[in-house]
């Protein structure tokens, strides 16, 4: 599944990027007043088309575009929003850009040097071995810290509140 996201959810366009999921932001374009034809447009590219805003929704669907509203404010019930819709996989994957949406790569053993001397990180994560992801596009530098265990426990916290709020059934 491939995304466009409007302006309005700019925190669940990071989260569906975290996910590993290609997802296009209006965000990202200068677009001048046009964004719900940019928007229109670009969805009719295999993507589905991800708002907050009702007109721009019945815009799609007459226009025969896969469409999600999305009504919450808060991340999480964004993306519980999206769950009842289509079946993303809730595991994070170091796959893509959070930032510009680019696929990200390995940081290669002789890169090391540059992560330190550029200061993309500090010296100290270098020197524990870790593993680094990079983008080649913007630049952004990836690693699994702490903020990967709380990325963890939100989504685990999303799987247990879908888990309840929908329990499966046998037939």
């Amino acid at each position: 599944m491939k995304f466009i996201v409007d302006r309005m959810l700019g925190r669940l366009t990071t989260w569906l990027r975290l996910l590993g999921y290609d997802t296009v932001s209006a965000s990202d374009f200068a677009l001048e007043g046009k964004e719900d034809e940019f928007l229109l447009r670009f969805a009719g590219q295999k993507r589905i088309l991800i708002t907050r805003d009702r007109t721009l929704r019945s815009r799609a669907e007459r226009a025969g575009i896969r469409v999600c509203l999305v009504n919450s404010d808060a991340v999480m019930e964004q993306l519980e929003e999206m769950l009842s819709h289509y079946d993303i996989d809730l595991e994070p994957k170091m796959v893509r850009c959070t930032i510009c949406n680019a696929l990200i790569r390995k940081v290669r053993p002789k890169e090391l040097g540059m992560l330190k001397r550029e200061d993309y990180v500090p010296d100290a994560l270098v020197e524990e071995g870790i593993e680094f992801w990079i983008c080649d596009s913007c630049g952004k530098v990836y690693w699994e810290g702490s903020h990967w265990d709380n990325i963890h426990k939100r989504l685990e916290k999303l799987r247990e509140r879908m888990a309840v709020e929908r329990p499966l059934t046998k037939s």
